[in-house]
């Protein structure tokens, strides 16, 4: 409680879709702390990602210490379903060969309906298939902050996934 794993994505739009979340399971995190938050990260990713605040390492694992915790997602629209197939395998953190350090936060959000690697690690792990995305390209009613909205709209590509960011700013 109160700690929160930054993940990263190329694909906000994605988010609500997220099920999983990917580490390396033999590299360093550690859970630093900024005023009364406390976040998980790659520990090489740390100068990149907090390098104009002033924070304070809370704690240091290996990437195996964090395979099979749970969180809470960012957003719920399907976490509370009960008939969701493969949902006890959902909303943890598992352990994944394509996550680096090179750039992010060394942990990276899967969201299996969405992405090669997401599929093969969805497969792999038995996760919750989400498809969240209609086949109009536009949200879903039960994806009630965005229903609705296309997820890549033609006039401005970026639009959705800016009001996602902002969505998760004022959260």
């Amino acid at each position: 409680p109160g700690t929160f794993v930054l993940a990263w994505t190329t694909t906000p739009w994605t988010l609500p879709g997220n099920v999983a979340l990917a580490i390396r399971d033999d590299i360093a995190y550690v859970e630093f702390k900024i005023q009364d938050a406390k976040y998980i990260i790659a520990k090489d990713r740390l100068p990149y990602v907090a390098e104009n605040e002033e924070y304070e390492i809370v704690a240091e694992y290996k990437g195996s210490d964090l395979v099979g915790k749970t969180y809470k997602p960012l957003f719920e629209y399907y976490a509370s379903d009960e008939k969701l197939k493969n949902r006890e395998n959902g909303w943890k953190i598992y352990a994944a060969d394509f996550v680096s350090v090179q750039e992010g936060t060394g942990v990276v959000h899967i969201a299996p309906a969405f992405g090669e690697d997401d599929m093969r690690i969805g497969k792999e792990r038995n996760l919750p298939f989400i498809q969240h995305v209609a086949m109009d390209g536009t949200f879903k009613p039960e994806v009630t902050d965005f229903a609705g909205l296309s997820v890549k709209p033609k006039d401005d590509h970026q639009k959705t996934d800016v009001e996602i960011l902002k969505w998760l700013h004022e959260r």
